[in-house]
């Protein structure tokens, strides 16, 4: 082969070795530091602070808890009195089909302690409550 032929190639390889390497993705650095470093600034600001002990937020004496509450038979730790009962029963997993949350279709008819209420209007009292769905 000619020198002028052997240079051709060479220049038509190396057209073609660059225009390759334009459709290849680029290699990405990975990053070795996670930190964001945007709130540096902040990051000592409250450090010599005293800023005591934790405030009950919202109820100045906590909430009024009923522990004698049982639904179908479940014990339910933590009831607030005046929940609606169909909140309670959902503590002890038992659901109680409601459908207007108004009290006027009666889907949501309980037992509690003996007696049928609504159960989407009625609110949990302070004493021993049973309730048992229907």
């Amino acid at each position: 082969m000619s020198q002028s032929k052997l240079v051709f190639l060479f220049a038509v390889l190396v057209l073609c070795s660059t225009s390759v390497l334009g459709f290849s993705s680029p290699q990405l650095k990975i990053r070795q530091d996670t930190s964001l470093n945007i709130f540096g600034g902040l990051k000592g600001a409250f450090a010599n602070e005293e800023m005591g002990a934790k405030k009950n937020e919202g109820l100045s004496n906590g909430p009024n808890i009923n522990d004698n509450v049982t639904v179908n038979g479940k014990a339910v730790q933590g009831a607030v009195v005046g929940q609606k009962i169909t909140v309670v029963a959902g503590r002890a997993r038992v659901k109680i089909p409601v459908n207007c949350q108004k009290g006027d279709c009666g889907t949501c008819m309980a037992m509690v302690n003996g007696k049928k209420v609504k159960a989407c209007q009625t609110a949990l009292g302070a004493g021993k409550c049973t309730i048992k769905t229907l």
